[in-house]
């Protein structure tokens, strides 16, 4: 094993609402804070917090994974020598930050633009250090400031000879890391266009392209958010772009691009903290599905749900109205065919940098589209967790609403049948302009093809 360590000095920006300063923009800026290092020694990579972050009670908010039953909990899962949320051997990340990482396509391009490999995690994050999801930063610390004490001791508490620090390269000038398998780049707005050579600034804005196999997806994913803006949810803003009006360091065979403004990264570069549910749950990004690895069986979405409802309705800041709009959002999901509505397609944000609530919907495609004309085992999960979506009945969705801890069942149900009436209303003159599978897809879903659709037009919800 090398006897050098190298890591890098980890921040966590305060929310504007915390901090008086405004930026160009006139929005209030973001100020960050030190709360830890990352390090590296061969295959262990060991996240070391601030001895300051750990007793302070009122510390931001980094991941729910990291807070404990009670503040003398928290602090002992902060300062654990083997907790495996702090540390792992194998070369990865632990999990909250393996989540921060790029997936397919977007990981790949992040890799060669670091000069390493897919695989390398530690170089990943370094890379991207300065434009990572949530109000995060990394940056290198420089060598010659020595290994620092908290990072030292750990290492030689477990009997390591840490005897050098390594060199590690500043993060690559307008690198990102933006989870998904999806090609996205990260992008700012100036005047009518976007571009991705942001001169070292985070982008606020995240462009998303079609695929070869599915060009029509902007469309797809654009028509998703106005199903869902239709029944009043919260969105995250978007609008379909021309490829004339995204400067991309690549050239790309497509026309439209979507374009979304991020609800982490304001105009002026401030931050507002936020978390997929992955990582409040603890779980790898291949586990999105679910700790059951994506079986075919499709039933372990129900259970992921009734997990995050029980989260929002315990520890949100606005308990009732996040468990009422993920209900709402349930509901729209299984009306529109959205079957990739995965734990890293939810996610909390943290206005005030502490407490959390339910981050504005994004990634509303309606995957069911894509099934026909192919094979049985292409989005075979996705067929899987579509079936018992389809199945689902009134007496199911109470059953979960009970699982979950809510109060007051049979008005959370009438409000949720007053959902699939508005979207029956509401939902056909959208669809005119939708791409035809889309537009057959929800049709035939809106007309009784999932049974909670079923009997609304009369009145007779809740006999299935």
């Amino acid at each position: 094993m090398s006897t050098s360590i190298r890591y890098l000095r980890l921040y966590l920006h305060r929310p504007p609402q915390a901090d008086g300063s405004a930026g160009e923009s006139g929005l209030a800026a973001s100020r960050r804070e030190a709360i830890g290092y990352l390090s590296q020694y061969g295959d262990i990579l060991r996240v070391s917090f601030d001895e300051s972050y750990i007793r302070n009670p009122q510390r931001p908010t980094l991941s729910l994974s990291y807070q404990g039953a009670d503040e003398a909990a928290t602090q002992q899962i902060l300062a654990s020598a083997r907790d495996a949320r702090l540390v792992r051997t194998d070369g990865r990340w632990p999990v909250y930050f393996q989540n921060l990482l790029p997936e397919g396509h977007n990981r790949e391009r992040l890799a060669r633009e670091r000069g390493c490999s897919p695989d390398d995690e530690f170089e990943l994050l370094a890379a991207a250090g300065h434009d990572l999801m949530g109000a995060l930063e990394v940056e290198p610390v420089p060598a010659q400031d020595g290994i620092p004490d908290v990072v030292r001791y750990w290492h030689t508490t477990q009997g390591l000879d840490v005897l050098e620090p390594g060199f590690v390269e500043y993060p690559v000038e307008d690198a990102a890391s933006l989870p998904g398998v999806v090609t996205k780049f990260s992008a700012v707005q100036e005047g009518r266009r976007y571009t991705v050579h942001r001169r070292g600034a985070a982008g606020s804005v995240i462009l998303k392209l079609p695929t070869t196999a599915h060009p029509d997806l902007v469309a797809n994913e654009y028509t998703g958010y106005q199903l869902c803006k239709a029944l009043g949810l919260h969105c995250a803003d978007v609008q379909v772009i021309t490829r004339a009006e995204a400067d991309l360091p690549d050239a790309v065979p497509f026309n439209e691009i979507l374009a979304v403004q991020r609800f982490d990264h304001l105009p002026g570069g401030a931050r507002v903290h936020m978390e997929e549910f992955n990582q409040v749950l603890g779980y790898t990004p291949r586990q999105k599905y679910g700790k059951s690895g994506g079986k075919l069986h499709g039933k372990g979405v129900l259970q992921d749900w009734a997990t995050m409802l029980r989260v929002l309705n315990r520890l949100s800041r606005q308990p009732v109205q996040d468990t009422r709009e993920f209900l709402a959002r349930m509901v729209a999901f299984i009306l529109m065919g959205n079957t990739d509505a995965h734990l890293k397609n939810w996610a909390l944000v943290y206005p005030d940098g502490r407490v959390p609530q339910l981050a504005p919907v994004y990634d509303p495609v309606c995957v069911a589209a894509f099934f026909e004309g192919v094979p049985d085992q292409q989005y075979a999960v996705n067929r899987a967790i579509d079936k018992t979506l389809r199945a689902l009945t009134w007496d199911d969705m109470e059953g979960l609403m009970k699982s979950a801890g809510l109060l007051r069942v049979p008005r959370h149900l009438a409000l949720l049948r007053d959902v699939v009436k508005q979207a029956q209303a509401d939902w056909p003159v959208l669809l005119h302009d939708a791409p035809p599978a889309v537009r057959t897809t929800v049709q035939q879903r809106l007309a009784g093809a999932v049974r909670i659709s079923q009997g609304t037009r009369t009145g007779a919800a809740g006999e299935g």
